[in-house]
């Protein structure tokens, strides 16, 4: 009696079992699980992008001085006023932040100016000259030419007087002594007339040494030029000396202290000693790579949100401030097969806005959602409708007598809620939801 009513419970089970196997084949959904559907919809998808990147300051500059020499002095620290400047200190645009024992650039300077002064000394001297000479030459040329000319009208007269003589003494009417004296005076004012021609032909020469000297003036004036260009550069070599920020930023390294000698940034082939190293946080970035099949997706602009696994809980906003044009290729070789893979990604660089940017410190790592395109007018469902069947992309549409037809659809773009339909289902339609179930696309499917 008792094995009976033990084999009619196993009997009972095994009908119980087999009736719940045939009604979740049937439905495509276990027995006592609740349907859940959803509405196909069509409206406007947004496609995110994800990718992980690193954080980056606005800029990190390496200050160097540009004169060398022994360190006089280092600003005090604004958290240690007993110590020098440290690691973490804000330092102010035009705050100088290092000066350089100047004295030979003093010196240089006081040399510079001697030798400017005796520059302009030496051209006014050759000005002075210059308008000596050229005065010279205007009151020699008008004596000369007034000489000449007097020479010319004495010779005309005395050959007049000859040839008046000699007509007389023809015709016994004056003395030969007479012919005579006028024949000499002629002679002798002809010599005078050449003296004068050969003077005026020398003010040609005494135009050129006014020539020269206006040269020597011109090269004077060069001569001062340069001297004042030494001087203004033996100025710089001073202002040098000083090292001032370049902008306000947090200094992220201190490479060396008062008293030390450090090596000039444009004397030394070494390029110089680092004096430290300043961080401007300004803005803050994230770089980061982005997938060939995405690239095309995201656009300067495009608003992202960022996590950082060093600011839990905080979703920072931001946008896409740079897209590389051009793609950078990593290879990575497989050093179980000895494969090479070649992954193409673009370089894009995010900029963090808000007024917690300044939780995210240079060099961490941060995960990026861009919110890309906008698909506009297109068939979607949720992500937890699809099943992964046999490499194929399936869902489960519920009729609206409440039949199950499991058939698969073409995708396309997604998000992290909704999947982009491009063929098998229409608006309206509902599908069944595998939230939690083996089935969903969350959890692999049994093959």
């Amino acid at each position: 009696m008792k094995k009976g009513l033990i084999l009619i419970g196993v009997i009972a089970v095994v009908v119980i079992g087999a009736a719940a196997y045939q009604h979740y084949h049937a439905t495509g959904a276990p027995v006592a699980q609740k349907v859940r559907t959803a509405v196909v919809k069509k409206g406007t998808l947004t496609v995110h992008v994800y990718a992980t990147g690193n954080v980056l300051a606005n800029r990190t500059v390496d200050i160097k001085c540009q004169a060398g020499g022994k360190i006089t002095s280092l600003p005090l620290s604004a958290s240690h006023p007993d110590e020098q400047i440290q690691i973490g200190d804000l330092v102010q645009k035009g705050q100088v932040i290092l000066t350089v024992d100047p004295t030979l650039e003093l010196q240089a300077v006081t040399i510079a100016q001697q030798d400017l002064e005796q520059a302009k000394l030496t051209l006014n001297t050759a000005e002075l000259s210059y308008q000596i000479a050229e005065q010279s030459l205007i009151t020699t040329r008008q004596t000369d030419e007034a000489n000449l000319l007097s020479a010319r009208a004495q010779v005309k007269n005395d050959k007049l007087n000859v040839q008046r003589d000699a007509t007389l003494l023809k015709e016994n009417l004056a003395a030969q002594q007479t012919y005579d004296t006028d024949y000499t005076t002629l002679v002798r004012d002809e010599q005078a007339q050449r003296l004068a021609e050969v003077q005026i032909s020398q003010l040609k020469q005494q135009a050129l040494q006014v020539k020269l000297q206006k040269l020597n003036v011109d090269l004077d004036k060069v001569a001062v030029k340069k001297s004042q260009a030494n001087l203004d550069q033996a100025n710089t070599n001073l202002r040098y000396c000083k090292v001032k920020a370049p902008f306000t930023g947090y200094v992220a390294n201190v490479d060396v202290q008062q008293g030390q000698i450090i090596a000039s940034a444009t004397n030394n082939v070494g390029g110089g000693t680092t004096v430290m190293t300043l961080v401007d946080t300004s803005h803050i970035y994230i770089n980061t790579t982005v997938n060939e099949s995405d690239i095309n997706h995201v656009k300067i602009g495009d608003k992202v949100q960022i996590t950082a696994a060093g600011a839990p809980g905080v979703v920072f906003p931001g946008r896409v401030a740079l897209i590389a044009p051009e793609s950078i290729q990593d290879q990575n070789a497989s050093s179980t097969s000895g494969s090479t893979s070649n992954v193409v990604t673009f370089q894009a660089k995010i900029e963090v806005l808000g007024s917690q940017k300044d939780l995210l410190k240079p060099g961490m790592t941060a995960n990026v959602d861009v919110f890309a395109d906008k698909l506009p007018n297109v068939v979607y469902i949720p992500l937890q409708a699809v099943v992964i069947q046999n490499n194929e992309d399936n869902v489960t549409v519920v009729l609206p007598d409440g039949k199950q037809i499991f058939k698969p659809v073409t995708l396309g773009q997604r998000n992290d809620l909704d999947w982009q339909v491009l063929h098998g289902l229409k608006a309206g339609q509902k599908v069944l939801i595998h939230l939690g179930v083996a089935s969903s696309m969350w959890t692999p499917h049994p093959h």
